[in-house]
């Protein structure tokens, strides 16, 4: 307030007492005057008494003056908030602020938000609460900082202390979500573990954000400045803190999901070790973070890896070898080649992969199949052939004092089948251990017993010499030998008979 406002307004407070003064003076000038004329010995006494009231107006006039302070109205963003002494008093207050906030975050600089204005006012005792006004600055004013905020796809995801925070933030995140580390040449220099199979032949062509990424400076509270730490987990898994579920009373892994709006899978990833068949305990403690990372990093790499070729198969016919029966005349083996790939990961999963060339190394071999169709006829020729190889160590009849069925032929080696006809029992049975019986549809069926193996299955219609197992000694046996018998409408026959015909 100038000199001359404050003259102004002393003077408009004052100007009641003095009129009054003024008023009083004259009326007693006036009679005094009077009184003198009329009587001249009490003249110099009135003299006196105008002197001490011309006095006495002036030092109530002073009293006034005296009692006149200065006071401050105190604004925040143009509203009154209260009156204080002095604004030394608001000054020492801000400055005891932001030292205090200052130790809180880190040593950034800080600054009021709010414009604190003053008004000043000369009062007649004027009134002021320093402690009053102080308390609401408390409630009102805001403490903010210079901050660097993170724009992705245009929403704000986050402030940084600066510009080379957030930079570095950005960086380390780029490095972590692509499992790719670029030295200063922007060569690869460190690949993830799940690019190790490919990583050295291999080369990185784009290491980008999916999305618009910006930074822009901007005040913002000192509350909402993140860590670098806090940043990251914010950028990468969608949330800047864990949250944390204790296990209850009927709760289980689907239902715990569904409660904070994520899957099971997001529960498996957050909790090493647990699975669809792990079994919740009460108290359990299980991490429910919701990991949506904010933003994507995109790789975008030349892969170079070998590959087999598959072998075909070719199959040919032989109408000498029986119908059913395969030979292979050539093994087949897996040809090699090199291919180029682009391959597209987002956050370390492939999205995308391309083939852009490949040339071969060695050519596969074609497997070849020799398949037989000659007609075999189940229906014997009704000449048994010998059906091993070896002399005969037991004849047919009474052994022992029961029939001895067939005859048995000593020695090891295989067995074939006597005559054309269809396999109807092959595998284990009593006695006879490994036995294989075969129908010639004549009238005539043969029995091979104590075989070591087995080469044919039921239903299976074999010819004249083909070959069905191995000699053995399974089932009731001694030794190694086969035990052969020759059946007509299922009464054993001498086996004898049949041989040498």
């Amino acid at each position: 307030m100038s000199f001359s406002n404050w003259m102004e307004r002393l003077k408009q407070r004052t100007k009641p007492m003095l009129h009054s003064i003024n008023h009083h003076t004259k009326t007693i000038t006036k009679t005094a005057s009077t009184y003198i004329a009329t009587n001249k010995k009490v003249a110099l006494s009135v003299s006196a008494g105008l002197v001490l009231t011309v006095v006495g107006g002036a030092a109530a006039s002073a009293y006034y003056q005296s009692n006149v302070i200065p006071v401050y109205h105190v604004s925040v963003n143009g509203k009154e908030v209260g009156i204080v002494s002095s604004p030394d008093v608001v000054q020492q207050w801000e400055k005891e602020k932001l030292q205090q906030e200052q130790e809180k975050h880190n040593g950034l600089t800080l600054k009021l938000s709010d414009y604190i204005s003053f008004t000043e006012e000369n009062l007649y005792k004027g009134q002021f609460d320093n402690e009053a006004t102080l308390k609401t600055l408390d409630q009102t004013a805001k403490i903010q900082v210079e901050a660097t905020k993170i724009i992705v796809n245009g929403d704000v995801i986050g402030y940084a202390a600066n510009q080379e925070q957030a930079e570095l933030v950005l960086t380390t995140l780029k490095d972590k979500l692509s499992g790719v580390k670029l030295n200063a040449s922007g060569k690869k220099a460190v690949a993830a573990a799940s690019l190790e199979s490919v990583a050295k032949n291999s080369a990185i062509k784009q290491v980008k954000f999916k999305e618009e990424i910006s930074t822009e400076e901007e005040s913002v509270p000192a509350d909402e400045v993140l860590t670098a730490d806090k940043l990251e987990a914010l950028l990468s898994k969608g949330t800047a803190q864990q949250v944390v579920h204790t296990v209850g009373e009927g709760d289980c892994i689907t239902c715990i999901a569904k409660r904070y709006g994520i899957t099971s899978k997001d529960i498996y990833a957050n909790n090493a070790g647990m699975n669809e068949n792990t079994v919740l305990q009460l108290g359990q403690k299980i991490n429910v973070t919701a990991i949506r990372p904010k933003v994507t990093v995109q790789v975008v790499e030349e892969v170079k890896q070998d590959e087999m070729i598959d072998y075909s198969t070719e199959t040919r016919t032989n109408a000498k070898v029986p119908k059913g029966e395969t030979n292979v005349i050539q093994d087949g083996k897996e040809g090699k080649k090199q291919v180029t790939y682009q391959v597209t990961r987002e956050n370390g999963e492939v999205v995308d992969r391309e083939m852009l060339s490949q040339q071969v190394i060695a050519q596969p071999v074609t497997k070849i199949i020799e398949r037989g169709s000659k007609v075999i006829p189940s229906r014997g020729t009704g000449r048994i052939s010998w059906p091993a190889g070896g002399y005969i160590s037991s004849g047919f009849g009474s052994r022992w004092g029961r029939l001895h069925a067939g005859i048995d032929i000593a020695g090891s080696g295989i067995a074939r089948a006597a005559d054309n006809g269809r396999v109807v029992e092959a595998g284990w049975h009593g006695g006879y251990g490994n036995m294989i019986l075969i129908d010639h549809g004549n009238g005539l069926q043969t029995l091979y017993g104590h075989l070591s193996k087995i080469e044919v299955r039921v239903g299976e219609v074999v010819e004249q010499g083909k070959e069905i197992g191995v000699k053995g000694s399974t089932g009731d046996s001694t030794g190694v030998h086969l035990h052969f018998e020759v059946r007509k409408n299922g009464v054993p026959q001498n086996p004898m008979k049949y041989l040498s015909r």
